[in-house]
């Protein structure tokens, strides 16, 4: 990493749409230091891939000669491949501008459709601990019946009982990473609760280490928000 990346420290929201995760990518934004970006289509998911087939090859085969089906898996290097995809993500995709101290992004492709079950989750966030060392993760949720309201979820026959067990995923998932990482590493975070009280989501941002600015966080909260499938005249 360059020398101004060395000492950043990475945050990722993971959540499910409609559920208030631009609100709070721009409360994170207000944040001094702080920048995190928006979606990216779950890029990191072929990097998850990537890296699984590269570290399993090397663990499998040990071959070195040219004429071997499995010619140079001997010389692979799982760890320097991890590194060099750290380095692609923050160069490429997360951009920290100088003077950054923690960056990440959002991601809401966690529902079923996007893992097929929840140990293929588990396993991804993780991957992304791996990836991002240190990474703090925030889980952000909402009542599966009002996310279902918006007319974002089209095309699922019942909304709400996706969104709940995309809920109860989501809340397993803290539960588990605090086991593994330690509580200091992840936050559960309730839309409804926080939407109504915006001190539980400073206190939630504090618990996992980012820099404080209250009345910033505040503010962004009462901003409204242009975002949607056409970009328009859609809130948080």
């Amino acid at each position: 990493m360059r020398p101004n990346e060395r000492d950043l420290r990475f945050v990722t929201v993971v959540t499910y749409g409609r559920t208030g995760s631009t609100a709070l990518q721009a409360a994170l934004n207000a944040l001094p230091g702080v920048v995190v970006r928006g979606e990216n289509y779950g890029a990191l998911r072929g990097l998850h891939d990537y890296s699984q087939a590269v570290a399993e090859t090397a663990d499998r085969h040990h071959a070195g000669k040219p004429g071997h089906p499995w010619f140079g898996s001997a010389r692979l290097d799982p760890e320097g491949v991890l590194l060099g995809l750290r380095e692609h993500v923050v160069e490429h995709l997360l951009r920290p501008p100088r003077g950054t101290r923690w960056v990440g992004f959002k991601e809401v492709r966690y529902e079923p459709g996007h893992f097929a079950d929840y140990d293929l989750l588990l396993e991804y966030l993780l991957f992304l601990d791996a990836l991002l060392p240190g990474l703090a993760y925030l889980i952000n949720v909402r009542s599966p019946e009002d996310a279902a309201r918006s007319g974002w979820w089209p095309d699922h026959g019942d909304p709400a009982a996706v969104l709940r067990e995309s809920r109860d995923r989501l809340i397993r998932a803290t539960t588990d990473l605090s086991q593994v990482l330690g509580e200091d590493r992840v936050a559960l975070l309730d839309y409804d609760v926080w939407s109504r009280d915006p001190d539980e989501l400073i206190r939630s941002l504090a618990s996992v280490g980012l820099p404080r600015d209250d009345d910033a966080v505040r503010e962004a909260l009462t901003t409204r928000l242009v975002h949607g499938r056409s970009g328009e005249g859609l809130t948080t």
